[in-house]
């Protein structure tokens, strides 16, 4: 019962925040909805636990999406999970 009214909270505020044209204030150009839905996650992990996966899931597919628009193959999202821990990439050429 409590889960299915934070996540009411986190669906009003994200139509809010959209409605509000609210941008990320580090990213100014980016849109709205994207910043509201990390918000709306936040909250959403904040009130539940069992939303982190959720959570690990849409940080690493807008990972994806920005490596997508760099021209960077990923096949499996485990791989882009293993490149966000690695500190040093040493390559040949």
């Amino acid at each position: 019962r409590i889960g299915m009214i934070a996540i009411v909270v986190c669906v009003v505020i994200f139509v809010i925040g959209v409605a509000m044209d609210r941008t990320d204030p580090s990213n100014p150009g980016s849109p709205a909805w994207l910043y509201m839905i990390l918000i709306a996650v936040t909250l959403a992990v904040a009130a539940i636990p069992e939303g982190i996966p959720l959570c690990v899931t849409i940080s690493l597919s807008i990972g994806c999406s920005d490596m997508v628009t760099k021209n960077v193959l990923v096949r499996k999202l485990a791989a882009v999970e293993t490149l966000g821990s690695a500190s040093v990439i040493c390559s040949d050429k």
